[in-house]
């Protein structure tokens, strides 16, 4: 009797909680509302696409049976296809067609395919997928539990793209991610295992639409969308990063990793969310749409460095949740609407592609000619490789160096127009421990929107030993900042960190004060790469100090550079000179602290107009 209380309680709290409503259908007045929040759509049947991450199963020494069909190829180009029972099902509220929730039922799928370790196993003949409340990341429609034939709860999954293919009669629910429980790890005898991600899950189910459905929002709000700027404000705010995860290893010395991200349209305007050749949209005649990219920085000796930098995830569909506006376009975020991306997603090939084809300051993109386009053929012809091309990769000993203090995981949605670039990125602590060829990344419980180089001087102060400068060059925004150290015995190291956020024509040479008479000691240079033979060099001539590159590593969008040195002159007020590379020598005034911290940055460039 007991046990009887408990299911009917846990299916009674799901169901209450299911019928929660968005702002838009809260607030939307229509005299069919009502009926259209109480009907129910039903998907039914279809097929499951299964696409194990077979490099990091390898890494973690699991095998997957059967083996992969391309061992040499991405995870995500290989699949495995199973049926969904036409007799099971999923209810779904879904007013207008607009997906808002899954209120009841499960989808069962005949399975086969085995992970194995050593001489111990997991054979899952088949599946349900049982919808559960989404967890910690409020952007998901429904998150799931896959459930094998033994009632073993395996997987967790979440990032759900879920979408009502209209044409088609269809509800498509793709790039899953799926969460090894603790479960599994048990099964397999891996520990570690628990919470990292292994696969992505496609479905695609037919629809039952019901008698008196309306699957169009007519009238309303939607008569005066999209809105598009410069009418109103473009603002996307990334709301969370979900997850951190080790992709898998390559070679001995590095590792990919990937996150999971959240956003929110909280601006004025409706955002083109367009994937790539699917031909010219309002407002800008293409196939615009957001771009993500992410980074690793640490502090380690008082010094803010980036260790690593992605490509760019091409987005292509918004999921529309939570919406204060929601009008049946699944390419358009509309205002309120929030979005995710699973971290699978993020490392997939298809979408990943170099940050030197995206204008920053912008926020455009050519397809013709690109790395996806090289021929200019309009359409897709090319994809990112098996092993780390266009993805973070960082070096092992980065991560482990016993001398970090702190090391941070930032995300950035470049928008084109966006008004605030600052809270369209966010970041998390991380801690990163290797548990044999697995790492665990470790993410801090705190999200922070803004550039993690604040955790190291907060933006645009200044004080006797530390300021930071934030400059808008009219082209792209800039942060210069310095930590100074009192060493004792009249001896102060200086640790500066410079930022470029999104300024195309690139930096090629920082310049600052220092007296010819002044000691200069133990000078470090610190870029993203490991390469020393491009570092850049230290120049002293004429009372000025330059640190300067040349063009096989200037400072393109999106990169921190460091650089540190001891000397015997005491903080005050001065100038850092920032050197562009591509535009006429100009210089503009402004101000931070140096040996002297950062009043002013002065740009050498033809830009301050």
């Amino acid at each position: 009797m007991q046990k009887i209380f408990i299911v009917i309680l846990i299916m009674t709290l799901f169901t209450t909680k299911s019928q929660a409503l968005s702002p838009w259908l809260k607030n939307l007045e229509n005299a069919n509302k009502q009926q259209q929040i109480d009907l129910r759509w039903k998907a039914y049947g279809g097929q499951a696409d299964l696409k194990l991450m077979h490099e990091k199963l390898a890494d973690m020494n699991i095998q997957i049976f059967p083996r992969p069909e391309f061992s040499n190829k991405h995870w995500d180009l290989n699949s495995r296809v199973f049926p969904v029972s036409e007799k099971s099902q999923l209810e779904l509220q879904m007013p207008y067609g607009n997906i808002e929730k899954i209120t009841a039922g499960h989808l069962s799928v005949n399975s086969n395919f085995t992970l194995s370790s050593g001489k111990l196993s997991v054979k899952v003949d088949s599946f349900d997928l049982v919808p559960v409340e989404k967890g910690s990341n409020a952007s998901d429609i429904v998150n799931f539990q896959l459930i094998d034939q033994d009632k073993n709860h395996l997987f967790t999954i979440t990032s759900v793209h879920i979408e009502y293919d209209k044409e088609r009669g269809l509800l498509r629910m793709s790039n899953m991610d799926l969460f090894a429980t603790a479960k599994l790890a048990e099964l397999l005898n891996i520990p570690a295992l628990e919470g990292q991600v292994i696969g992505q899950l496609h479905t695609y189910s037919r629809l039952f639409i019901p008698e008196f459905a309306e699957t169009e929002l007519r009238g309303s709000d939607c008569n005066n969308h999209p809105i598009w700027p410069p009418a109103a404000d473009v603002d996307v705010q990334l709301v969370n990063i979900g997850t951190v995860q080790w992709m898998r290893n390559i070679g001995s010395d590095k590792i990919i990793v990937a996150p999971s991200a959240s956003l929110k349209n909280v601006g004025s305007a409706d955002v083109a969310w367009y994937q790539q050749f699917t031909g010219p949209f309002d407002p800008y005649g293409n196939d615009q749409h957001p771009f993500l990219n992410w980074s690793i920085y640490r502090e380690i000796d008082n010094r803010f460095e980036q260790l690593a930098y992605s490509g760019i995830k091409h987005a292509f569909l918004t999921i529309n949740s939570n919406c204060d506006i929601n009008c049946n376009n699944s390419h358009i975020l509309w205002l309120g609407c929030e979005d995710v991306y699973g971290t699978g997603n993020n490392d997939s090939s298809y979408d990943l592609g170099p940050r030197a084809e995206i204008e920053s300051f912008a926020g455009s993109w050519d397809n013709c000619g690109s790395f996806f386009d090289p021929q200019c053929t309009g359409s897709h012809q090319n994809s990112s490789n098996a092993t780390d091309e266009n993805r973070l990769s960082v070096y092992t000993s980065d991560l482990s160096d016993a001398n970090t203090t702190q090391m941070y995981f930032q995300a950035w949605y470049l928008i084109r127009d966006d008004v605030n670039i600052f809270n369209s990125m966010g970041y998390r602590t991380i801690a990163p421990v290797q548990s044999g060829n697995i790492w665990l990344m470790n993410m801090g419980n705190t999200f922070s929107n803004g550039a993690a180089l604040d955790n190291y001087v907060p933006a645009n102060s200044a004080t006797a030993m530390q300021s930071s400068k934030t400059i808008d060059t009219k082209e792209g925004l800039v942060t210069a900042a310095v930590k100074v150290v009192d060493l004792g015995g009249g001896l102060y190291r200086y640790n500066y960190a410079v930022e470029n956020y999104e300024f195309d024509a690139r930096f090629n040479k920082y310049q600052i004060v220092l007296d010819d008479s002044a000691q200069f000691i133990n000078p470090v240079f610190a870029d993203p790469d490991h390469d020393v033979n491009n570092d850049w060099q230290f120049v002293r001539n004429n009372n000025v100090l330059s640190i300067a590159g040349t063009n096989q590593n200037e400072q393109d969008w999106g990169m921190l550079f460091s650089f540190s040195f001891t000397t015997d002159r005491a903080p005050a007020t001065a100038e850092i000179k920032l050197s562009a590379a591509e535009v006429p020598a100009v210089a503009r005034n402004s101000t931070i602290v140096v040996p002297i911290l950062i009043p002013d940055i002065v740009f050498k460039a033809g830009f301050e107009n």
